[in-house]
């Protein structure tokens, strides 16, 4: 008896525990869009891959911004764009990134779910167009806890 509560006991400490939690969310206002989970690890990538592109976008289009400051709307977005989509194809070249799991695509009318996250500190963005107009979203979530988080994606990159 003692010996089976003994390797009982060495299966259970054995087992490393996982905490993970769950994220649903919606996309303001609703619509079809793909969203992205960034871990901690590629949100500084991301992170300074846009700072990159600004700053380039800044010195290629200089003369035209001092101009048409509404350009600088456009020209963000792009940079966003452009950084996610490189993180993104990074992210797919690293077998450890479990991209299947960190890239879905919404509902139709929005809604979105990720499972099994390990705790940490995220980045969501949803990239989607509205006619020709690139559309991006993001937020920052830190999940700690295995209850699930509930998001509404309404802050947009202007």
């Amino acid at each position: 008896m003692l010996s089976l509560l003994l390797a009982a006991a060495l299966l259970l400490t054995g087992q490393a525990s996982h905490e993970t939690g769950v994220v649903t969310g919606l996309i303001v206002p609703s619509q079809p869009a793909q969203v992205i989970l960034l871990p901690s690890d590629y949100v500084d990538l991301w992170s300074s891959e846009v700072q990159r592109r600004l700053d380039l976008y800044w010195q290629q289009y200089q003369v035209a911004l001092r101009t048409r400051k509404e350009m600088f709307s456009e020209l963000s977005r792009q940079a966003h764009k452009d950084a996610t989509n490189f993180v993104i194809s990074r992210m797919r070249r690293d077998p450890s990134s479990r991209i299947s799991e960190y890239v879905v695509e919404t509902t139709a009318d929005g809604k979105f779910e990720f499972k099994n996250l390990p705790f940490g500190e995220y980045k969501i963005l949803a990239m989607s167009k509205n006619g020709n107009q690139d559309l991006i979203w993001e937020e920052s979530l830190d999940v700690r806890s295995p209850i699930p988080h509930f998001l509404e994606l309404k802050k947009r990159i202007p």
